[in-house]
């Protein structure tokens, strides 16, 4: 017996939209899409997101964008890039004709992409992998033979596994609720089980926009948002190494009995959860007894514990006071936050993780209150230059000389009261700069942000800094009025990103005057290790056991290794292999026909693989 769906329209709604044709783009910028074609990414701030845009590949394979994207042919549907027009393309009509496949909660596997999607009205949506060609885009797995398995959350657990929530015949029925499940995949569907039969929520019921993730990866394992099939605790925080043994709910932080007949408790609305250093899960929850306040876990029940306090006692309606945990950031062997902090009110703070250490940095607004100062509740974004960046509240009274209030505006800490200032006024007077997504590639970082008081909504116009200090360089206006520029994204060094106001794939190509390959080059590798791990030797990144020589090079190079080097790889900036030498004499490399660039090498010495910069001139 097979399933059969009832399948709604699919096709996305336009965003009325200036021509393509029509933009002036400043240099170095370049439309990838072609004409007639809509990008459909959704322009929330989470990199966790239904429509979402995504990078993925290896050094040896190189990096490509995926995202969604509809024409009138072929509805909406997979779409990667390399980053150049010919190789942007749509990468399979997974449903044939104009209607859209419903492709969504893309995320990255290793060099590929996993998401849901449908093939036709038969098999419903289901788990779907790519790596960005015809051939290797298919179906995983039919999970919900009677119905749609509907998976999302994709997150992956260590170096061959990722874990997501689903539906399945059991999940949908259980317990009078629909459910999804928790399983783990290979990529292969005899790889692809059920791993526990608990209540998965995604994206959850209590998370922001803001969040980066709503599963957050910690070293090799996953934490993430659930309830137990029987419904006996709310949302709580869960956890997995990938085993079934090892998936199970930390601990009931809301207890709060919803039901008296069950004894069934309160979610504790589980939000912000940070990963630090692969160590620990930063996060907010709500207790009965302390309100919503920073928590802290390594994964295991006993070391699940509330950081600290920050607001004592309870409001006028009896309820606990709350911290206002906003945006936590990992900054310096600490998490930076928007919290709670009388007498200056909703200010920058810091936790180094350990119970009751949560210390203030800075009163960002200074305009006196009642009780002490208001409030500059910053918005945290970016680590960039040394420095972590934010946009902070300094007040909205043009009147006022001591202190002069500039609105909100861009702001940077280097982690002491001295050390953070106001970056720049960018929007004059009190207005808002509305400074997001802040991303660095190639050594820039780039934000969208407005400098002039926008008619109705936000601009969301491109900016850029090549060094912290320096003021705000609008990168382009797209059209008069709303840019919304979204999505910023680092493909290989290149910027990527797109707009609702021309909702195209946009790719910047820039180097700053001072760009040093050997700093300003970003690892687009996944990290499993901690702070300590890293500080042992990963061979793979041992520059100091191959030396190359001259660097920078024209005609040849030669290097010195730790051990005898069998076979050298040579990527580009892109990680496209461009040579390849199996047998190397005299360890002396001809690379005359290489262009003016960055490239990676790779030595390979038995077990050992060594990797170095090298510069061509």
């Amino acid at each position: 017996m097979r399933k059969f769906i009832l399948l709604g329209a699919c096709i996305a709604l336009l965003i009325p939209s200036a021509k393509a044709a029509d933009i002036v783009l400043p240099e170095g910028m370049e439309i990838l899409t072609p004409e007639g074609v809509t990008v459909t990414v959704e322009d929330i701030r989470s990199i966790d997101k239904a429509k979402n845009l995504v990078v993925a590949g290896s050094p040896e394979k190189g990096y490509k964008a995926y995202f969604t994207a509809q024409d009138t042919d072929h509805g909406e549907e997979l779409w990667v890039s390399d980053g150049t027009k010919a190789g942007t393309k749509m990468v399979k009509d997974i449903f044939p004709g104009p209607t859209s496949s419903g492709v969504a909660w893309m995320q990255r596997f290793n060099d590929k992409v996993v998401f849901q999607a449908q093939s036709d009205v038969d098999t419903g949506t289901e788990l779907w992998i790519s790596d960005g060609t015809d051939e290797g885009t298919y179906m995983v797995k039919d999970i919900h033979f009677f119905g749609s398995s509907d998976p999302s959350g994709f997150t992956q657990v260590n170096e061959t596994q990722f874990i997501f929530a689903a539906k399945d015949f059991d999940s949908e029925g259980y317990n009078d609720k629909v459910q999804r499940w928790l399983w783990i995949s290979d990529g292969t569907e005899e790889g692809t089980e059920l791993l526990k039969d608990c209540e998965v929520y995604h994206p959850g019921s209590n998370n922001a926009n803001d969040g980066d993730q709503h599963f957050i990866r910690v070293g090799r394992k996953v934490f993430f948002k659930a309830d137990s099939k029987d419904q006996e605790f709310g949302e709580e925080l869960w956890v997995t190494d990938g085993t079934e043994k090892g998936t199970f709910m930390l601990l009931d932080i809301n207890k709060t009995v919803v039901n008296e007949l069950t004894g069934a408790t309160a979610g504790s609305q589980i939000d912000y959860g940070t990963n630090f250093y692969n160590e620990k899960i930063f996060f907010a929850a709500f207790s009965d007894e302390y309100g919503y306040e920073p928590w802290a876990s390594d994964g295991t029940v006993e070391g699940t514990y509330m950081i600290k306090d920050m607001n004592p006692g309870e409001n006028a309606q009896g309820v606990p006071n709350g911290a206002g945990i906003f945006t936590p950031r990992v900054y310096n062997n600490e998490v930076y936050f928007r919290g709670y902090y009388p007498p200056y009110g909703i200010e920058l703070v810091a936790t180094d993780m350990t119970e009751g250490h949560v210390r203030f940095i800075a009163d960002l607004n200074t305009n006196p209150t009642p009780n002490g100062t208001a409030n500059g509740v910053p918005d945290l974004f970016c680590e960039y230059d040394g420095v972590l960046f934010m946009k902070a509240q300094t007040g909205l009274d043009k009147e006022s000389t001591d202190p002069i209030n500039y609105g909100l505006e861009l702001f940077y800490t280097d982690g002491t009261e001295a050390g953070t200032k106001m970056q720049s006024d960018l929007n004059p007077g009190v207005g808002v700069n509305a400074a997001w997504e802040g991303t660095v590639v190639s050594g820039s970082m780039f934000f969208r942000a407005q400098d002039t008081p926008p008619v109705g909504s936000q601009t969301w116009e491109l900016f850029r800094i090549d060094n912290k200090d320096e003021f705000p360089k609008k990168v382009m206006d797209l059209v008069e009025g709303q840019d919304f520029v979204h999505s910023l994204r680092n493909l290989a060094g290149d910027l990527v990103l797109t707009s609702k106001a021309v909702p195209a794939l946009f790719r910047y190509h820039y180097r700053k005057k001072d760009f040093d390959p050997e700093v300003d080059v970003e690892s687009m590798e996944i990290n499993f290790n901690t702070r300590a791990e890293s500080g042992i030797q990963n061979t793979y990144m041992n520059r100091e056991g191959l030396q190359i020589y001259p660097n920078p090079a024209t005609e040849y190079f030669s290097f010195t290794a730790n051990n005898p080097v069998e076979s050298v790889q040579v990527f580009d900036i892109s990680g496209k292999e461009v040579m390849k030498l199996t047998a190397v004499a005299g360890n002396k490399i001809n690379i005359s026909q290489l262009s003016k660039g960055v490239y990676t090498v790779l030595a390979h010495a038995g077990k050992s693989t060594y990797r170095n910069l090298l510069i061509v001139q």
